[in-house]
């Protein structure tokens, strides 16, 4: 093996694991995150006494996934903590479902019952299974059932063009089970139904069920990047916080080197950014590429945002006995993420409720909790007005939901798009990247090579699939294996 020398920009779960493993192959690594603290956006930081995400996260499949595959090369991850039933649906206005990582598990479909018989949650599985026959058929529909079953075949390619309302507005009735649909692909994709890929929901939902390990890791979300940097030091790997990457070098048509924001030149061999593929194109330089990609690179749309509140409570959480929680906005399904694009307030939000605390003790003092209510929201810079009302929403909603947290808010913070984009350094709020959406999905996605010789992609915007951090990982494996 010839031993190269390489410097990955950002260290976010893609970058952090690419350079983890790169190092553990016997490369000369070094990477750069602008940030003092490592992770990006999949990061946690010390509030006080707590523990708190820069983000809202729950895992799909933690050490059955990507990153435990990462993990199993390097020598080290997180360890991770699970709870059954692993989350709850509130129903707005009507009551709550606790639910096992797989609908067709037992007790969710018992949940599912229960709800239906008290009128909650209406399935209509006549109507379902005509609609669905209607449209595709007996042998359309067992055949998908197959390839759904069988991760091998390309049923995802093959949906990748079509949008996950066409693909479930295709074969299901029931406005209850469209709507915690669509509230679930706005969880997984940070995108409404009418925008995003049917293949990349539909492989996100099958991938998760069959893994059947909803998931936290243990030390907070950021344990997953500090796991992954900590085998990267020990393999030999170099580490720069706060060290911000202005420039890339290229010369004769290839990346040599980073420039640092305090004008240090850093050579290499590999040059792999972590820092999405529009900022990438802005650093190397658009005189370097093709017309072709960077009119490509422009077309290409982000994902929307979430925005949070995070309650730091003197007492424990009761209102719910898993520590995840979605709920459910009592709205038509097809204008549940209206405000996305039409600016407004609406009269009910999907949330998507956290108690970290709950999967790790360790993150809150004993005997209080943290409670993160994340709010989906538009990922423009100039949305921000919008956002502050949304965040206004969503805490009067926390209140009626949780009343125990009333006079026990010992501190709270709001984060919001601006606090996003400077995280991370890119001119939008979005949360996963690049957006899961028709057209820029699956095939249709940025290789991690870019045209300039030696620079490549590493994260989600060049990732294989799944929900956004597992993305980037599945985007290490996949340039490892190119590279190593």
């Amino acid at each position: 093996m010839v031993r190269k020398k390489v410097v990955v920009i950002g260290s976010g779960p893609g970058g952090s694991a690419f350079a983890a493993m790169m190092a553990r192959a016997g490369h000369k690594v070094t990477l750069l995150e602008k940030n003092g603290f490592p992770g990006g956006k999949c990061s946690s930081l010390p509030v006080g006494e707590y523990v708190a995400d820069t983000g809202v996260h729950m895992f799909g499949r933690g050490p059955m996934g990507p990153f435990g595959q990462v993990a199993r090369i390097v020598g080290e991850g997180p360890a991770w903590s699970r709870t059954l039933p692993s989350f709850t649906v509130r129903l707005s206005g009507k009551g709550n479902m606790d639910m096992y990582p797989s609908m067709f598990h037992p007790y969710s479909a018992l949940s599912l019952a229960k709800a239906g018989m008290r009128g909650w949650f209406k399935q209509n599985m006549p109507r379902n299974v005509w609609r669905a026959l209607s449209n595709h058929g007996a042998g359309g529909m067992l055949g998908m059932i197959r390839k759904m079953a069988d991760p091998r075949v390309p049923l995802y390619s093959e949906l990748q063009d079509a949008t996950v309302e066409d693909f479930l507005t295709s074969m299901v009735a029931s406005e209850d089970m469209l709507r915690m649909m669509h509230a679930q692909c706005m969880i997984t994709t940070v995108l409404p139904w009418d925008r995003a890929s049917a293949g990349e929901f539909m492989y996100i939902l099958s991938s998760t069920m069959r893994a059947r390990y909803l998931c936290y890791p243990r030390g907070g979300s950021g344990e997953i990047p500090a796991s992954f940097l900590r085998a990267m030091i020990r393999n030999g790997g170099e580490l720069r916080l706060g060290c911000e990457a202005a420039s890339i070098l290229v010369e004769g048509e290839r990346a040599r080197g980073v420039v640092t924001r305090e004008g240090e030149t850093i050579p290499a061999d590999l040059v792999v950014s972590n820092a999405g593929v529009k900022r990438t194109v802005e650093m190397a330089g658009r005189d370097n590429f093709p017309e072709q990609y960077t009119a490509r690179v422009d077309s290409l749309k982000e994902s929307e945002a979430f925005i949070a509140v995070k309650f730091f409570l003197d007492r424990k959480v009761s209102s719910m006995r898993t520590p995840c929680m979605m709920h459910i906005p009592d709205l038509p399904p097809q204008s549940m993420f209206d405000y996305l694009e039409d600016g407004s307030i609406p009269s009910d939000l999907f949330l998507f409720v956290t108690v970290p605390s709950a999967w790790d003790p360790m993150l809150a003092p004993p005997g209080k909790d943290l409670l993160i209510v994340g709010v989906p929201a538009p990922s423009d810079l100039g949305r921000v007005e919008q956002c502050v009302g949304l965040l206004d929403l969503a805490e009067r909603i926390a209140v009626e939901v949780f009343p125990e947290i009333r006079g026990h808010v010992v501190d709270k913070q709001r984060t919001h798009i601006a606090h996003t984009a400077h995280l991370t350094g890119r001119p939008t709020g979005e949360c996963i990247g690049l957006g899961q959406e028709v057209g820029q999905s699956g095939t249709l996605k940025p290789l991690p090579a870019t045209p300039v010789a030696g620079l490549y992609l590493v994260g989600s915007d060049a990732g294989g699939r799944g929900i956004g951090t597992e993305n980037a990982a599945e985007s290490a494996l996949y340039l490892f294996g190119l590279l190593k």
